[in-house]
């Protein structure tokens, strides 16, 4: 699991959801469960909880299948998102983050 440190979302919006979005630039269409996603983003079960069902209200994480007891999670990152993390990349270079 890949730990993230300020992703670009997390530099310009700032918060969870922010945090959970970075991580669809790192794990890609990878189906993902809550507990998975709130350490790879450092936070809490219950608010990458509630940041993954703000997310999956507008469309960029969809339920998949689960397994077991835990439901997994695919980011639906579509293709006009791309404008928007390139953009939110260069932001934080520009910032002087590495």
């Amino acid at each position: 699991m890949v730990k993230t440190r300020n992703g670009p979302f997390e530099e310009v919006f700032g918060g969870p959801v922010a945090k959970v979005l970075d991580q669809s630039l790192y794990v890609g269409n990878m189906e993902q469960t809550i507990p998975m996603l709130a350490e790879a983003a450092d936070m809490n079960f219950k608010t990458a909880q509630k940041a993954i069902k703000k997310l999956c209200k507008i469309g960029l994480i969809k339920r998949s299948r689960r397994i077991g007891n835990a439901q997994t999670y695919r980011f639906e990152v579509r293709n006009d998102m791309h404008e928007l993390i390139a953009w939110a990349e260069h932001f934080k270079m520009k910032n002087g983050e590495t």
